[in-house]
């Protein structure tokens, strides 16, 4: 049958609102109709839009990017279509540009509730909290039916340990919408933070039963099942949750982390140092340049491994009245991207002239500002725990900045690692496999120690399990190296109202507890195949090997 008239026989206008009409019915056949018409030579650039909001249902978010963008040079006032653009560049884990995009949409329609929806969501991803949750406040607000926002808010609160929050936000969500899959997530992390691991396990096979989960959602609900039979004790059964989920991610992001003609993440660890130890050792010494802004009382890098407890260290410094803390924000990209973003720039790095790094100090601290942290009159402390591969760019650019470097059984820290559920990116990929894991942690752990023989530093080595075993001992150490007061205000650093980023808020939120100490003896069989990699380091920071 006939899809309609031959295009010499209709007009644009006309042909468009045809493939409109079969849009409404059948998507794939309208793009493939819109397609055609372009081919044949047809100008109307709503075409791309229909082509553009296919390839989005099909998870082909470059090419959807494409399409959408040709529109928009004709469109480029139209926020719905930049909000798409920005939906689209989440997938792609591309978050500060679509930061960027929805913010000019908010710019060009304030009263979009979808473009404050997708802003809330990529400040999200990026660490800033507090920007995702007045950005999903505005869009309840706008738009009080957005289940999506209310879903996010309820996260937000779960991240706070604010459990009736949570639960409150996350019930109005479902009761908007009986689709939604992060309210139901949201109210199983509940379930699990209060204890009721019955509810939050029925809840999750709930989910994952769905035939509508999208495959990143399933993933994750398989992982935090594995939270749940952990917290049962039933280990066996909660490895085998935590390898499905985890396989489920790695099959995910295989195309964009995993080909084989790309570096893996230890490979670039270990590019990066060769590259350094091939350069002159006299050249790395220290310039005498003083490091923190004009204003600031103090500056240090806080950096180890993920889930070696900066995270729960970063928390007490940001209770500290003459401290101040940033979470992962990218305050330093810029002399990243100058002399870490490709080969020979270790080199470079090694022989520059302090006063040529005078720019990349400025833009350092004044997107610390931009991030809503004031240094004037504070020990300023940048946690990045995977800085430690960055060291000499550190020392370059900030040779009077003390390092605080946070230790932990190597075990529990590559289980930990995977087990969590992370925002993927190259790095973060490599956790999910228990190998993938600890060689990632031997690249960075042997970078850090040929960096700390070399570099000019004076670092100060914070044991997770002596913060949990003696907590004020190693909190008057910690301030005596920062230079500032002990103060007891350090050991309410649980109770701080102060939303946590990283996978680790829940069990920060929990303050000290011992049974953070030695998780890796329940899956002690898992790990056995990775113990050749891991006992070198285990033996070294002076853990029990056995």
């Amino acid at each position: 049958m006939a899809d309609g008239p031959r295009p010499a026989t209709i007009d644009p206008a006309q042909r468009y609102a045809q493939i409109a009409r079969v849009a409404e019915t059948d998507f794939p056949r309208a793009a493939t109709l819109a397609q055609a018409a372009l081919d044949e030579g047809a100008e109307d650039p709503r075409l791309h839009g229909v082509i553009g909001y296919h390839f989005k249902d099909l998870g082909r978010f470059e090419e959807a990017i494409a399409a959408f963008g040709k529109l928009l040079e004709h469109d480029p006032k139209n926020a719905r279509l930049m909000c798409q653009v920005g939906f689209c560049l989440l997938e792609l884990g591309r978050r500060q540009e679509a930061a960027r995009v929805f913010g000019a949409a908010i710019n060009l329609d304030p009263k979009s509730a979808e473009a404050s929806f997708g802003y809330g969501w990529a400040a999200e991803r990026l660490g800033a909290l507090d920007s995702a949750k007045s950005a999903w406040e505005r869009a309840v607000k706008l738009d009080p039916g957005r289940a999506d926002a209310l879903a996010g808010l309820s996260g937000l609160a779960a991240r706070r340990r604010d459990w009736a929050t949570a639960e409150d936000l996350a019930k109005r969500a479902m009761a908007l919408d009986p689709g939604q899959t992060d309210a139901p997530m949201n109210l199983a992390r509940i379930e699990i933070g209060v204890g009721q691991i019955d509810s939050a396990e029925r809840r999750l096979r709930e989910l994952l039963a769905l035939p509508h989960l999208n495959a990143l959602a399933r993933a994750n609900a398989w992982i935090m099942l594995g939270d749940a039979l952990d917290a049962a004790g039933r280990y066996d059964e909660a490895l085998a949750a935590y390898a499905e989920g985890k396989g489920e991610l790695r099959v995910l992001f295989e195309p964009q982390f995993g080909a084989s003609d790309r570096p893996s993440s230890p490979d670039v660890v270990r590019a990066m140092l060769a590259e350094f130890l091939g350069t002159d050792a006299e050249s790395w010494a220290a310039s005498g340049r003083s490091g923190p802004a004009e204003s600031a009382r103090g500056h240090a890098f806080l950096l180890g491994f993920p889930r070696s407890g900066t995270t729960l260290i970063e928390q007490v410094i940001a209770t500290h009245p003459d401290m101040a803390a940033l979470g992962e924000r990218p305050v330093m990209i810029d002399a990243e991207t100058e002399f870490l973003s490709r080969a020979g720039g270790m080199t470079r790095l090694s022989g520059v002239v302090s006063d040529l790094l005078q720019p990349f100090r400025d833009s350092y601290w004044r997107r610390v500002r931009e991030f809503g942290i004031e240094p004037a009159g504070k020990v300023f402390v940048d946690k990045h725990p995977l800085s430690t591969m960055r060291l000499p760019l550190m020392s370059k650019v900030f040779p009077s900045a003390k390092v605080i470097f946070a230790l932990r059984d190597p075990r529990d820290v590559v289980w930990s690692c995977f087990r969590r559920s992370f925002n993927m990116n190259a790095n973060m990929y490599e956790f999910n496999t228990l190998d993938g894991a600890a060689r990632f942690y031997d690249a960075v752990m042997t970078a850090g120690e040929a960096y700390f023989g070399r570099l000019p530093l004076k670092v100060h080595r914070l044991r997770y399990e002596d913060i949990v075993a003696d907590f004020e001992t190693q909190g008057r150490a910690l301030c005596d190296f920062l230079g500032v007061d002990w103060t007891d205000k350090l050991k309410d650093f649980a109770s701080t109202e102060r939303a946590i980023a990283t996978p680790s808020s829940a069990q920060v939120g929990r303050g000290l507890y011992a049974e953070g100490v030695g998780q890796w003896r329940n899956y002690a069989a898992a790990l056995e195949p990775v113990m050749p990699i891991l006992r070198p380091w285990i033996e070294k920071f002076g853990y029990d090997a056995s």
